[in-house]
């Protein structure tokens, strides 16, 4: 038969016990991380330039209308968010490689890659489009060759 006073030491020893695995170190007894040390790099991860320019943006951005939108639309991404495109001519390809980038292109590319990941399932550049993340519309569908391209573009990396 358990006594009072036993229940109440058995108590505190849980206590104690508890607080010394949360207290021990900066994350208790257990740490959840591994400090890298002082020369740690993350390599920059870039999404190919060539296939966004020959690819991604005249088959997804611009032949979606993402720029401008449709009739109706505010302006899209010419000029109401965050994501913000800017209007540029053709940009000639030899295959994936551009012939004359203008100014505005870059920023296209620049802006679309902050919105690229490695997987390309669970871009923002993908997900947004599809209306899986917000969106005010839908812009096409899972299997329309946009979403392919993007996906595709998710595999064209390198590092810095």
């Amino acid at each position: 038969m358990t006594t009072l006073a036993g229940r109440g030491r058995a108590f505190v020893s849980a206590i104690a016990l508890a607080a010394c695995l949360a207290g021990c170190g900066d994350e208790g007894l257990f740490p959840t991380t591994i400090d890298p040390g002082p020369d740690f790099n993350v390599a920059d991860l870039l999404f190919d330039e060539g296939f966004f320019y020959c690819q991604v943006e005249p088959r997804a951005i611009l032949a979606k209308n993402c720029g401008p939108g449709e009739a109706g639309d505010s302006g899209c991404h010419y000029t109401v968010t965050s994501f913000r495109l800017s209007a540029h001519a053709a940009i000639p390809c030899d295959g994936n490689v551009p012939r004359g980038i203008p100014s505005e292109a870059r920023g296209n590319y620049t802006n679309a890659q902050s919105r690229m990941r490695r997987d390309g399932e669970s871009s923002p550049l993908l997900l947004r489009p599809l209306q899986k993340l917000e969106h005010p519309r839908k812009i096409f569908e899972d299997n329309d060759d946009a979403a392919t391209v993007i996906r595709l573009w998710s595999k064209q990396v390198t590092t810095q």
